[in-house]
């Protein structure tokens, strides 16, 4: 009997290994079939990362892969355009890496894929009347939500919102407009009552009650009281941007606290972002008119800059390069040297679109200009993929 006690820990140790390890080899795996979505004649299909096309230009629109698929648009009588006015004909499925439709093209959106799951929606052709699901990457129904429930990440203020995360789903009660989180299966994890809440990171999630801002645990638990804060922000690599109100000078600042709600660099930038491969950017300046950019490391300490001309708006770094001026000003290295030249020229003429040079995937960036024409770069910053029409 001792020997097979002795025994089930070391099995149990050999087993997760080997689970872990076939994660890593699948994790692998799919970076190296990663495609990206190319335009052609107003079709669009998809490249590898030699440039390649793998996928012909057959859809109306194609959206990046996630979690192995990518959501694509078909629609009969379509441009190329999404034009909402076809609705009827607007329809949206996924594919795999080798172009098989995974999932059924039955829906009016899907989100994209994360953690093998994806919001869906359908519009009632009579009635408009929305329909709420949730989808595995095979197109499995999981869950059907009921008429008063919303999920978050496919509405106009969740734009840009993994739909699930860290196994959660933020949800919205659409008569008392309050938050709470169900799992994959619609099962009620922690109920609506939030004013304000986001997706979960490191653990936690940032949401309002009726007064006050609070970071939770996924019980519902308060773990950080973020009641000093004018506004917080989700964690990322253990520190969380948040602000606090400089009552002499009548300003906000920003500055980080861990996941035990403790200050780790004092509040004292304009704008405070994500960290991403262990750096986040900053803004420092009186004014969104008079401001410079930098990126410091977790103590704080710049890394680049700050005397960046740069914009004011997020920038992660990506495989150990980020984008500067939206690639205007070329890639930057994590030592600030410059490591791609600049691929785009500066157009500011339209805030929404304009040219811009994108986050690292598996050595690829997508370069999107003005025009609506897109391209993808190496890094070396030569194209694999020419913009073209």
């Amino acid at each position: 009997m001792k020997k097979s006690i002795i025994w089930v820990p070391i099995i149990i140790f050999i087993l997760a290994a080997i689970i872990i390890g076939i994660q890593a080899v699948n994790k692998k795996n799919n970076e190296k079939a990663l495609l990206y979505p190319i335009q052609v004649d107003g079709k669009w299909g998809y490249v590898n990362k030699s440039g390649k096309i793998v996928v012909e230009p057959t859809y109306a629109w194609a959206d990046d892969f996630h979690d192995g698929v990518a959501i694509v648009l078909l629609n009969n009588d379509s441009d190329g355009s999404k034009d909402m006015k076809e609705q009827d004909n607007v329809k949206y499925g996924a594919i795999d890496t080798t172009g098989k439709m995974v999932v059924k093209p039955d829906y009016s959106y899907i989100t994209k894929y994360n953690e093998g799951v994806a919001g869906a929606i359908q519009v009632d052709a009579m009635t408009y009347d929305l329909t709420y699901f949730i989808l595995d990457r095979k197109g499995k129904i999981l869950y059907t939500l009921p008429p008063e429930m919303q999920i978050v990440s496919m509405l106009f203020n969740g734009t840009g919102l993994q739909t699930q995360s860290e196994g959660l789903i933020l949800v919205q009660d659409d008569k008392t407009e309050m938050y709470g989180y169900i799992d994959r299966y619609g099962k009620m994890i922690i109920p609506f009552q939030y004013y304000e809440a986001s997706s979960f990171s490191d653990g936690l999630a940032i949401v309002k009650n009726d007064k006050h801002y609070q970071y939770i645990d996924k019980t519902g638990k308060v773990m950080i009281d973020a009641s000093p804060y004018v506004s917080g922000k989700s964690f990322s690599g253990g520190l969380a941007a948040v602000a606090v109100q400089n009552k002499d000078q009548s300003t906000v600042e920003y500055g980080y606290i861990d996941t035990k709600g403790n200050m780790k660099i004092e509040p004292k930038y304009a704008k405070a972002y994500s960290f991403s491969e262990g750096l986040a950017k900053v803004c420092v300046g009186d004014s969104i008119n008079h401001y410079s950019i930098g990126y410091i490391d977790e103590t704080g300490a710049y890394k680049i800059g700050p005397t960046l001309n740069d914009s004011y708006d997020e920038t992660l770094i990506s495989e150990g390069l980020v984008a500067i001026a939206d690639g205007a000003g070329g890639y930057m290295n994590k030592e600030g040297k410059l490591s791609v030249a600049p691929v785009v020229t500066k157009d500011e003429s339209n805030y929404l679109k304009h040219n811009m040079a994108g986050e690292f995937r598996n050595g690829i960036a997508k370069v999107s200009l003005s025009d609506g024409r897109i391209g993808y770069i190496d890094r070396t910053g030569k194209y694999i993929w020419d913009p073209r029409k």
